[in-house]
């Protein structure tokens, strides 16, 4: 698992432009990890149809995490309709052979009731599952069900996981659980680490607790153009206000 989480760090360092190249010469994983970027908005404006696509190309590729990220997408009707009598079961499958993501992807599904009756109980096995397996994202999702379970201890423990795990989203989420109790300078902290990892969602989060703060509001829009760039409408709508 160590070999993973090594190498889904890695990609995540390099950057669209490159990924792209990769892509095109048929490097299956650099497709997906565009994909996954082009879907969350991380250092490029968010295109949920251009992240199908390349989804697809993955899963053709034979990735095991762009086929999860394939199956997911078409359960959630991004960027193409929805189909989850097609997609669970592709889900279910690729969790039972081992996929983390697609365990992480299936324990988010069922605990939104899509394409299945909400079950908490077997969202939260999972979720549990894939974060275990070196999933970020599935940390990060289990995470959000902790806090809507009221465990914020746990909530904590399980972001704080995702963000370590290369996770932009689960950094981002973290920023915006410590702004909620008020903790404004680690809510600063994994603002600015999402953001830098061009989570549009996290150089929101930080620009509006730098001008809120009167702490640099000049910084505090430029980050805000930069997520309004990237696709956050709430820093669009943040910024109108401004002006």
């Amino acid at each position: 698992m160590a070999s993973m989480i090594l190498a889904v760090l890695l990609l995540a360092a390099v950057s669209p432009a490159a990924l792209e190249k990769s892509c095109d010469a048929g490097d299956a994983a650099a497709c997906d990890e565009l994909g996954i970027r082009l879907r969350d908005g991380i250092g490029i404006r968010r295109d949920e149809a251009r992240a199908a696509d390349l989804f697809r190309k993955s899963c053709k590729g034979k990735d095991k995490g762009g086929c999860a990220d394939d199956a997911r997408a078409l359960a959630m009707g991004e960027g193409q309709d929805a189909d989850t009598h097609a997609a669970l079961p592709r889900l279910e499958h690729l969790c039972k052979a081992g996929s983390g993501r697609a365990c992480g992807h299936l324990g988010d599904l069922y605990a939104r009731g899509i394409g299945r009756p909400q079950d908490a109980a077997r969202a939260e096995d999972l979720l549990a599952k894939g974060c275990s397996e070196g999933d970020g994202r599935a940390c990060t999702s289990q995470s959000s069900f902790a806090l809507r379970m009221g465990n914020r201890k746990q909530a904590e423990a399980l972001g704080l996981r995702g963000c370590e795990l290369g996770d932009a989203a689960g950094c981002a989420q973290l920023g915006t659980f410590y702004a909620s109790s008020n903790d404004l300078l680690r809510a600063g902290v994994y603002y600015a680490r999402a953001c830098e990892q061009g989570s549009a969602r996290g150089c929101a989060g930080q620009g509006v607790l730098l001008i809120d703060g009167a702490i640099d509001p000049v910084r505090g829009r430029e980050l805000l153009q930069k997520a309004c760039d990237g696709g956050e409408e709430k820093a669009c709508d943040r910024l109108r206000n401004l002006k």
